[in-house]
């Protein structure tokens, strides 16, 4: 009797993860992989891509209207596998400008300690008008010089046309200082959380974004082989460059002042984005700007919808 229901409610979870994959993939008309919502999609079930298939094939969640093509859930007839294709194309596009981007940010800023790309270009989902969500980790007080100097630098790959405009639309979306990323995890403990920090494609710092990983390890309970293939392929040390001699109280007094003038700019500038973003009807683009003294993050409507469809914490 105890299995049966422990069955059942096992079920049941799958089925209603399931459905999310179905709501999200609809409204982004891009088709997931089996293997990607086997991987990340279905937190805590252990199954592969070839089970899921077969459950789907054998008609176990026959409400959920999905289609199997190669190797991908379809979610409506005129859902074309073919997508994927282009959409990764772009994706690989902008991560390549990604990367240059931050290596010249690296040399630029030694306080950098992390820089990855999250969102739709992790997830090889970007289309040509995507932002390049970048998420960032730096020295503990460090944060706004930081994000100062990294604000400079895109506009001077805007301005020198350095690359097209499609592959610079660079969004500081995610930043953090050492003790900012600390306390966003204590607080993040949840499906999407989980799977963003397995998404990530990190650019920069690829040891200390390990050290992330490891930190986290209650990411392994809901994604178990995905979190070992990742602590894989990542370095267990990088050759850090050594750090420069500083006055560290002069560079807190200008991380602050820093902070007080900038968080204002950054406040006034997603107000003004979102009035034209509203202008446009494009409702699930408008965003709110969490900023602190070690935190900067820009949450949007579309990312509170996927948290209120991966709403369970994790216990």
């Amino acid at each position: 009797m105890l299995e049966g229901s422990m069955k059942q409610l096992i079920d049941e979870d799958l089925h209603r993860s399931l459905v999310t994959v179905y709501r999200v993939s609809d409204y982004l008309d891009f088709p997931f992989t089996l293997r990607e919502v086997a991987d990340f999609f279905l937190p805590g079930a252990d199954i592969s891509a070839n089970e899921l298939r077969r459950m789907i094939l054998n008609g176990d969640f026959k409400d959920i209207p999905f289609k199997v093509e190669s190797d991908c859930l379809l979610t409506r007839p005129d859902q074309n596998p073919r997508i994927r294709l282009i959409r990764e194309s772009m994706s690989e596009q902008k991560l390549m400008s990604a990367g240059e981007f931050a290596s010249f940010l690296v040399r630029l800023v030694p306080w950098v300690m992390t820089i990855a790309v999250t969102g739709s270009v992790a997830y090889g989902s970007a289309g040509k008008r995507d932002d390049i969500d970048l998420f960032i980790i730096t020295r503990r007080n460090r944060l706004w010089l930081s994000i100062f100097f990294a604000l400079i630098l895109v506009r001077l790959f805007k301005t020198l046309h350095l690359q097209p405009t499609h592959l610079v639309p660079f969004c500081m979306s995610y930043v953090h200082d050492e003790h900012g990323f600390r306390n966003e995890t204590r607080k993040s403990i949840n499906p999407l959380f989980a799977r963003e920090l397995l998404k990530a494609v990190p650019l920069v710092g690829k040891s200390h974004y390990r050290r992330l990983l490891e930190e986290n390890g209650w990411v392994q309970r809901l994604h178990a082989s995905s979190y070992h293939a990742k602590l894989k392929s990542l370095p267990k040390s990088d050759l850090e460059p050594a750090r420069p001699k500083e006055v560290p109280i002069i560079l807190d007094w200008a991380d602050a002042f820093t902070f007080f003038w900038l968080s204002r700019y950054l406040h006034l500038r997603a107000f003004l984005t979102n009035l034209r973003l509203e202008s446009r009807g494009q409702h699930m683009r408008l965003f709110e700007p969490l900023i602190s003294r070690n935190s900067c993050v820009y949450s949007s409507n579309f990312y509170g919808w996927l948290r209120q469809l991966w709403q369970e914490p994790i216990a």
